[in-house]
């Protein structure tokens, strides 16, 4: 049940992201940049767990866009930092929007009470199975405020790591 269940929530999730022209990697890419700030693009790449080739095929585009840009690092020229730009959060609250109103759909069926069980067993489940590693873990929603002290702290430790 849990298969068919995660199967048709994807499939959902991913005609949102599409809606707003974003693939999934895409989103997730734009919530990292929101969540942490201005990262290294090989920093990205590990956070995402994808090869440096693909990471780049995900970031042209949304560059071309203006959702993202991409700078030298001002102490070592060899490297890339990818920042999000206005457009890209944007464009992130747009796609953030739209996959809660997916989420309000797959959901609709629970009570409030209900919801918040779900999202705190699915929460421990997360913390199980990531154990530490952020690779599994999912970028805050830029709609949600309480994530706003956690998501300065990591920003201040992206700036020093940046530099």
């Amino acid at each position: 049940m849990l298969a068919l269940l995660g199967g048709e929530a994807m499939r959902r999730l991913r005609d949102a992201h599409t809606a707003h022209g974003l693939n999934p990697r895409q989103f997730e890419l734009l919530g990292l940049l929101y969540d942490r700030g201005p990262l290294g693009q090989g920093e990205l790449g590990h956070l995402m767990d994808v090869a440096a080739s693909i990471l780049v095929t995900q970031l042209n585009p949304l560059e071309a866009e203006g959702l993202i840009v991409r700078s030298r690092h001002q102490v070592d020229r060899r490297r890339h930092v990818v920042a999000l730009t206005d457009a890209g959060l944007a464009r992130l609250r747009q796609a953030s929007q739209a996959q809660h109103d997916v989420e309000d759909v797959l959901f609709a069926k629970l009570s409030a009470d209900q919801r918040e069980q779900l999202r705190q067993v699915l929460t421990l489940v997360r913390d199980h199975l990531i154990n530490g590693d952020e690779h599994c873990a999912t970028p805050a929603s830029p709609d949600e405020q309480h994530h706003l002290a956690s998501r300065t702290a990591i920003r201040r430790q992206s700036d020093r790591r940046v530099r």
